[in-house]
């Protein structure tokens, strides 16, 4: 089942927005804000490891690996702002395949591999005085060679003072695939557009506008969940699709048994390991926000309705963070663990691996699993680094691109 993995540079944007909210005297959101916006912190760090090291007058990567995935065991792509690398020998060479003609004012935002031949970047252009510019670039020979389509955004609600923003993306198969558009209708006013392609990439069309400009998530060409990350007043941030995106259903997380009063905070993107059978995490606050559970909620319906995963009972965030990814039918948890370490659970079998040098648990905020159960994680501190985990030797190895 393809996987991505991206930087998401406009949740700062909304932390921004929620702390301005927080800010106001004995707002309830204030630990909740707090807490999010730590993420968002690190998730900042990941992305621009250079302005903080600077600060901390530390060495720092010129242009820093933000986003990375396997997509087979040993093979798998990482990328900066600037640069795309592949690497098929798990990290020992690898090779620039970032498509030509890329102009300095072009960010890679995100980057989705849907096997080891087919590939996409969206390349989203905005300026204040013109109507956005929405470029995808495409690969069907794992990056040797790319083609460009220009997506049509005439449709695209356009306000100067509030440019669109690149959600999320997905394929379901090297075919089909979705873009999910942060857009707003107005100043106040914020929503998702949803494009969507059959043929590849070659031809995009608008879709009926969706509930949410969150991530999507699709497990075949008809069955996909749309989910909100931040989402502090409302148990319906999750949504699913039976029809390709042309409709869409608000789905229920029940709450744990042992907090029915709690409310959902932080949800992740759905992942899909078929069709029917979907994974997906949520942060769920407690009443007084004295403190925060983590559950795993299992749908086997595409979406449609989801359960606690009874395996994987609510805990407090307290006890450290927790990672979690899935490929080909296994599932990973990553988690902080004493003496600078961590623990890997590859389905019901847990190692405990060390971490090198100066590299920290609270450091590690991106994960892949290949179906070997081999891992790569990102560090975003003291420098943005890839490390390759092998769980049955616990070997750990640094593969950053050169």
């Amino acid at each position: 089942m393809p996987r991505r993995l991206e930087s998401e540079p406009q949740s700062t944007t909304r932390c921004h927005a929620t702390i301005k909210r927080a800010r106001r005297k004995n707002h309830p959101m204030k630990t909740a804000v707090t807490r999010f916006c730590l993420s968002v912190v690190l998730c900042f760090a990941a992305a621009f490891p250079a302005v903080c090291a600077a600060a901390a007058g530390r060495p720092a990567n010129v242009d820093p690996i933000v986003s990375f995935d396997m997509v087979a065991p040993g093979t798998g792509w990482a990328a900066s702002y600037a640069h795309l690398y592949w690497t098929n020998d798990n990290g020992r060479r690898w090779s620039d395949i970032t498509p030509p003609r890329i102009s300095p004012d072009d960010l890679i935002q995100l980057v989705y591999f849907a096997d080891r031949l087919h590939g996409w970047i969206p390349l989203l252009k905005t300026r204040e005085d013109q109507p956005p510019n929405l470029r995808v670039a495409m690969t069907g020979n794992g990056g040797s060679s790319w083609r460009y389509t220009l997506v049509d955004l005439a449709q695209l609600p356009f306000v100067p003072s509030a440019p669109p923003t690149i959600a999320s993306m997905a394929f379901s198969d090297p075919m089909h695939g979705w873009i999910l558009l942060g857009t707003s209708s107005s100043q106040l006013s914020r929503q998702g557009s949803l494009l969507a392609t059959a043929d590849g990439g070659l031809h995009w069309r608008f879709l009926p506008p969706p509930p949410l400009d969150g991530s999507v998530s699709f497990g075949s060409a008809s069955n996909g969940v749309m989910t909100e990350a931040l989402n502090p007043y409302s148990n319906t941030a999750v949504w699913h699709t039976r029809d390709g995106g042309q409709t869409w259903k608000a789905s229920t997380l029940p709450l744990p048994e042992s907090c029915p009063k709690c409310v959902l905070d932080q949800i992740s993107r759905a992942f899909f390991f078929d069709a029917q059978h979907a994974l997906l995490t949520a942060m769920i606050r407690t009443p007084g926000l004295d403190d925060f559970l983590s559950a795993e909620y299992r749908s086997i319906d595409g979406g449609a309705t989801w359960n606690i995963d009874r395996s994987s009972a609510p805990r407090s965030s307290n006890a450290g963070f927790a990672l979690i990814a899935v490929a080909d039918g296994r599932t990973i948890r990553v988690s902080a663990a004493p003496h600078n370490s961590l623990v890997l659970k590859i389905d019901e079998h847990s190692t405990t691996v060390i971490l090198p040098g100066d590299v920290t648990p609270g450091s590690i905020d991106r994960l892949s699993v290949a179906s070997d159960g081999s891992v790569w994680v990102l560090s975003s501190y003291p420098r943005a680094d890839i490390y390759s985990i092998e769980p049955h030797s616990r070997n750990v190895k640094r593969i950053t691109p050169p």
